[in-house]
């Protein structure tokens, strides 16, 4: 029995998409809103079989499907989305039981290709994210694999020669190259470790700089001469050369030296045994320019705009990844930027030699009144400071480092009582008065700043205060504000060098007697 008059024109008026189909699937009836959707006629489709609307065969054997399992079953079923005039369409097909069997069955459709689109782009974004983790952790295995390789590698040197250093028998020339290779692997690891550090930093931006009047030839000396040896054992020749000029810039030396040693490290490396590196530093009157160039292996065309990219390298010649972590140029590039400067690479291909330019703003010399000088490195490492009579006292918990330190301050004549904490520096403070005081941070008891918070409030109105250098490895966060506000005099890095050790000992010892008269 049709459905009368007044409720076909009710059914029609209603706001969804319907259709009403009979027993043998004619549509009887029809919502102005699903002749809106499908931009379609009531006369056009009113009285025809539902299958044939769906002229595809796919979808027309889906629905026969969906509502011939209705007529048997009197349960409703929910079709999938289909693609349907540019728009995804989904279709619920109701039974209408009349009598205990079905009578019509109401074919419901609704728009869906927003709600579709939504969750494709949600697809695509999880599956973006799963990429960029999956990527990530590809990333972090492959650099804890290349740390675990670059720390072993002197590891095993170091290892090595102290075991067969400890069992002796060794000639002397055996034991000099010994001695050396401990050297050449102990720099290396703290370079390693350092880069690290400094790469931390500069991720987080707490990477700070030291700045003072300074002359760049002296900077650039200094990081050739650093350099040399390197160059030496491959028979590289260094070459420096300088144009007339004014030098003079602010910046921080040490972080301006590690700059241009990067540089000379990276040249060295990727030049082959008997090549050359010349050094040129140049003047255009607003900006100082050091350029590096060699005659090594040159930079692929794809590299060269990602050179400068932390952890990025080239393949060597067996398509292997080179040696190292990739930061040296990263890092070189960031502190030159934060003096103002820019560094660019330029290579005319693969076994073409390579060139990397450096360019810092110059300073009026009358603006620059502390201009450092500086000492040269070799003399430096080749003769200690006199300090006959100075008297040290070293607070230091680790007892290697302990007996190291003390040894090099008196092989310089230095007179140096030891402690392993604080509570022990301060028992011995009164009987063994100190002319220098050298002070790790990271002490059991109390940390090195409480330690010297401490002495220093002691000394108020009982004479002068004894001059203090701090060891760190500047770990924390502001941890240098923290060593100044202290009371220290100076900090220094670990690892130190010994020899610059005692000559800081001695600068401060200097001191020290000049504030006494």
């Amino acid at each position: 029995m049709p459905p009368s008059l007044d409720f076909r024109l009710l059914f029609e008026s209603a706001p969804g998409a319907y259709l009403v189909l009979d027993r043998e699937l004619t549509i009887v009836s029809v919502t102005d809103a699903y002749l809106a959707a499908t931009k379609t006629t009531r006369e056009a489709i009113v009285g025809r079989s539902v299958l044939e609307v769906f002229p595809d065969d796919s979808s027309a054997n889906n629905l026969r499907l969906s509502l011939e399992s209705v007529l048997l079953t009197a349960a409703p079923q929910t079709m999938p989305a289909q693609r349907f005039e540019e728009r995804q369409w989904t279709a619920t097909n109701t039974p209408v039981v009349v009598g205990g069997r079905v009578a019509y069955i109401i074919h419901a459709v609704e728009d869906v290709t927003n709600v579709m689109n939504e969750l494709q782009g949600r697809n695509e974004q999880a599956t973006e994210q799963l990429r960029s983790m999956r990527e990530a952790d590809r990333a972090k295995d492959e650099f804890i694999a290349v740390i675990s390789h670059e720390l072993r590698t002197p590891m095993t040197s170091i290892l090595g020669w102290t075991r067969m250093l400890a069992l002796g028998g060794l000639d002397e020339a055996t034991r000099r190259e010994a001695l050396e290779a401990l050297e050449r692997s102990t720099l290396a690891q703290a370079k390693l470790i350092e880069d690290l550090l400094d790469e931390s930093r500069i991720s987080s931006d707490k990477l700070r700089l030291e700045l003072r009047g300074l002359d760049l030839r002296t900077v650039l000396a200094n990081a050739i001469s650093a350099a040399r040896p390197t160059a030496d054992a491959k028979q590289i020749r260094l070459a420096l050369e300088t144009v007339g000029g004014s030098y003079s810039v602010v910046g921080d030396p040490s972080r301006l030296q590690q700059a241009i040693g990067n540089l000379l490290a990276n040249a060295i490396k990727f030049t082959h045994e008997g090549g050359s590196i010349s050094v040129l530093l140049g003047s255009d009157g607003t900006s100082c320019v050091i350029e590096v160039r060699d005659t090594g292996r040159g930079i692929a065309p794809a590299l060269l705009p990602y050179i400068f990219e932390r952890f990025r390298q080239g393949e060597n010649a067996g398509g292997q990844r080179q040696s190292g972590l990739g930061l040296g140029l990263s890092i070189a590039r960031h502190l030159v930027e934060l003096h103002g400067g820019t560094v660019t690479a330029w290579s005319a291909g693969e076994g073409q030699g390579a060139t990397f330019t450096i360019t810092l703003p110059l300073q009026n010399a009358m603006l620059v009144p502390n201009t450092i000088t500086g000492r040269d490195a070799a003399a430096r490492v080749q003769m200690l400071p006199r300090l006959q009579g100075v008297r040290v006292l070293l607070v230091e918990d680790e007892v290697d480092n302990r007996k190291v330190l003390a040894t090099a301050l008196r092989h310089s004549g230095a007179l140096v009582e030891c402690a392993g904490t604080a509570g022990a520096a301060f028992a011995v403070m009164p009987s063994w008065q100190p002319d220098v005081i050298i002070c790790d941070i990271a002490l059991p008891d109390l940390d090195g700043c409480t330690f010297l918070m401490q002495l220093r409030a002691s000394e108020v109105g009982g004479g002068k205060a004894v001059p203090a250098l701090a060891l760190t490895v500047l770990g924390r966060p502001n941890e240098q504000a923290r060593i100044t506000a202290a009371g220290f005099d100076v900090f220094r890095q670990k690892p130190i060098d010994p020899v610059d050790l005692a000559h800081e000992v001695a600068r401060l010892a200097h001191r020290g007697s000049d504030t006494s008269h």
